[in-house]
């Protein structure tokens, strides 16, 4: 069976149709980065399907790092994980990259999380280092962990 997925930038409107990629904390940052959207230095998106429920969303911030984008808040829905949808995401993120001008895509990939990892190699990125990388969680603590970075040319 085909199924006709539409990507396009995502709305404040669509928060609430992103309860599936994380708790409370998690759709605070996706907000943040839809408002910082509204500058044009950041580009949220989602992957729809033809009813309009989204399956997958993401980020790139454009101003991060010189001449790259840093792809980022990269999530699919457990039931439509290893369709292709990761990749039809990413590509749309990466065009984004393109259009601002910049030639490197960039994100980074959590040591915990073979399968994200292994998409990534396959679509041609190659890991150029680690960091620390971290987020809010329930709480008012911080997740912290150590994410290998990753970069493509495009």
């Amino acid at each position: 069976m085909e199924v006709a997925l539409t990507v396009r930038d995502l709305d404040f409107a669509d928060l609430p149709d992103l309860d599936w990629s994380g708790g409370p904390e998690h759709l605070n940052a996706v907000a943040a980065a839809l408002q910082d959207s509204l500058t044009g230095g950041v580009a949220m998106l989602g992957v729809a399907l033809p009813n309009g429920r989204l399956i997958a969303k993401g980020g790139v911030d454009l101003r991060k790092h010189a001449g790259r984008g840093e792809l980022w808040m990269l999530a699919v829905h457990e039931a439509w994980q290893s369709l292709g949808v990761g990749t039809l995401l990413i590509g749309a993120l990466e065009d984004r990259v393109r259009q601002h001008g910049l030639g490197v895509a960039r994100l980074g990939v959590e040591h915990d999380n073979p399968r994200a990892a292994a998409l990534y190699r396959r679509l041609g990125y190659r890991a150029v280092g680690s960091e620390l990388d971290g987020w809010p969680v329930a709480g008012g603590r911080t997740y912290i962990t150590v994410c290998t970075i990753l970069e493509r040319s495009l």
